[in-house]
């Protein structure tokens, strides 16, 4: 499944006099609107059960952590409000869309304490709904106000895509063998590309395609962490016999591999990968890179 670990409090954004908390909230409470207005709108699609699903899974809840990192970037680069709305709603619709196809694939009957999509709505609904919303993604970026930067945008959020799908691939086939860097390519694909692209997409729109990799290389070694942490709190769902043979969760690999003191390792590779993590955040300029700090240190506590 994607890490869905719960860490995140409702005040997580380093206010500066320049850029308050209010300015933040006010941001985030706009993109939450902008989410259901690209899916409700009737200007492209009419009503649809397509639409009621995704309506549905949207005000079921959601740390929406990628439209805070869009959100917190875009202010420390001084874009225009607008576009920062627009970034951190196509981040999240992507995020979205992937959770209801992958609540489907996994057959996970809940999301976020709720019915998911295809055991409320079925599962042909769950399929259109999320397709619905990679279309949205995409409607929700030509908003920028930036037309001349827009092919690059496009460009990166596609590849973007296309890295989680290819992340997903791997993680439906399972485990070839016991070896951590299958594991760890496959967790920086599927939870690392779309955790990197609301920053990346914020650096593309300011203008510092220089600062791309840097962003990228935090955000990768954030996820692996962050996936890591994930399956240590669902190894007794993941170790069911039923799932255990295409289950790629860290301890069972460890497991599988000899290592008597699985939980301990994987407690270690994760640090190691948060602390490649912060490091490249802390070198990331104007203080963009502080989000994603505090979401590595408040997730760390809990390995």
């Amino acid at each position: 499944m994607y890490a869905q670990a719960a860490f995140l409090p409702d005040q997580a954004f380093i206010a500066t006099p320049a850029v308050t908390t209010a300015t933040f909230d006010a941001l985030l409470s706009a993109v939450e609107q902008n989410l259901l207005r690209c899916i409700v709108s009737q200007e492209y699609w009419p009503p649809s059960a397509a639409t009621s699903a995704i309506a549905c899974h949207l005000r079921s809840g959601g740390q929406r952590v990628r439209a805070r990192l869009a959100i917190h970037a875009g202010l420390k680069l001084k874009l225009v409000h607008g576009d920062i709305i627009a970034l951190a709603t196509t981040a999240e619709l992507l995020h979205n869309a992937s959770l209801i196809h992958d609540d489907l694939q996994d057959r996970d009957a809940l999301r976020h304490g709720v019915a998911s999509v295809w055991s409320a709505f079925g599962e042909n609904t769950a399929i259109c709904a999320g397709d619905l919303m990679l279309a949205a993604a995409y409607g929700a970026l030509g908003a920028v106000s930036q037309p001349a930067r827009l092919p690059a945008l496009l460009k990166l959020t596609l590849a973007r895509t296309g890295a989680a799908i290819s992340g997903q691939c791997l993680d439906l086939a399972g485990p070839k063998d016991q070896a951590i860097a299958g594991y760890e390519a496959m967790a920086m694909a599927k939870s690392g590309a779309l955790l990197s692209l609301p920053t990346e997409l914020a650096l593309l729109a300011a203008d510092r395609n220089d600062c791309l990799l840097g962003a990228r290389q935090a955000a990768e070694s954030f996820a692996i962490g962050y996936q890591i942490v994930d399956d240590i709190d669902d190894i007794n769902i993941d170790a069911d016999p039923l799932k255990m043979a295409q289950s790629f969760n860290i301890l069972l690999l460890l497991q599988a591999g000899g290592k008597a003191e699985a939980r301990t390792t994987a407690v270690q590779l994760a640090q190691q990968h948060f602390e490649c993590a912060a490091t490249a955040a802390a070198q990331l300029p104007d203080g963009i890179g502080d989000l994603l700090t505090v979401l590595v240190q408040r997730l760390a506590l809990r390995l």
